[in-house]
């Protein structure tokens, strides 16, 4: 175990050197699969933002004046603490069903043995990251709007992205390599983000079930992203101060980057005779 644990440090460094001597492809390929996303539609690359922007615009109405709800704690609006908990699910959900297709649809890459595949999860997940920095932006208007002060503790939201981007880069290369031989994935991976939606502390505060069973949340990694993006904007807590939760989260996140590699490179010989 140890030796695998090694070979998968070893294989990520290999993989950030290969990124660096890349970074101009990989450049031009985030940019050009952000286009292309939106390149058929009227109104352009403003659907980019657009779409996510009116899901957030409806739920700020629909929490403020139509269902009226109350606060989180006794003292934050709901509808401010929904939204800085939904934006992060949004990145997350989004990069993990993009990436989950992306060999598929750059299948001409795979077939350049000069290309190493396992970065083009990672376009997919670029592509998102400059929406999710829009927002970011849209997320501290929001806190702002709603009497929150900035303050240093927001700089640390790049930290949860980080965060974010390195697991679901992790799963991705678990779930795009199946895809290939066993093109159910897709639906089982969506079924699986839906009930990790429900199962996340979201739309519904942690604090609502017995604190006995606080420890089974945390074990959910997405359960450290969504609070880590609620303590930065609203309750001002370094990441830090979390630090078994921090050391759990890394842990977690490198066991699925071990297993995520080592299927991505046994099935990679393959790629080519299944697509």
């Amino acid at each position: 175990m140890k030796g695998k644990g090694r070979r998968s440090v070893k294989s990520f460094i290999q993989f950030l050197l290969a990124i660096w001597q890349n970074r101009f492809l990989v450049a031009q390929l985030t940019k050009r699969d952000f286009k292309n996303r939106y390149l058929g539609s009227y109104i352009g690359l403003p659907w980019a933002f657009l779409k996510p922007l009116a899901v957030v615009a409806v739920m700020w109405f629909a929490f403020t004046y139509g269902l009226r709800t109350g606060s989180v704690d006794n003292e934050v609006p709901f509808t401010m603490w929904l939204i800085i908990g939904i934006v992060p699910w949004f990145f997350i959900s989004d990069n993990i069903m993009g990436s989950t297709q992306s060999l598929l649809e750059y299948s001409f890459l795979i077939k350049n043995i000069n290309f190493r595949p396992g970065i083009i999860p990672l376009i997919k997940i670029l592509t998102n990251s400059i929406i999710h920095l829009f927002f970011i932006i849209v997320l501290s208007i929001v806190a702002v709007s709603y009497g929150q002060e900035p303050s240093f503790h927001w700089l640390q939201v790049f930290y949860y992205m980080f965060c974010a981007i390195i697991l679901t880069l992790a799963i991705s290369w678990f779930s795009s390599s199946v895809q290939l031989f066993a093109r159910d994935i897709g639906h089982i991976i969506e079924v699986l983000i839906q009930l990790f939606f429900w199962g996340t502390p979201i739309i519904w505060s942690y604090k609502m079930l017995p604190e006995k069973f606080y420890f089974l949340l945390k074990l959910n990694p997405f359960f450290y992203l969504i609070q880590g993006y609620r303590e930065t904007f609203i309750y001002k807590v370094w990441f830090f101060e979390h630090f078994l939760l921090t050391l759990y989260f890394w842990g977690i996140t490198f066991a699925f980057m071990v297993v995520g590699a080592f299927v991505f490179k046994r099935l990679r010989p393959h790629f080519a005779d299944v697509l």
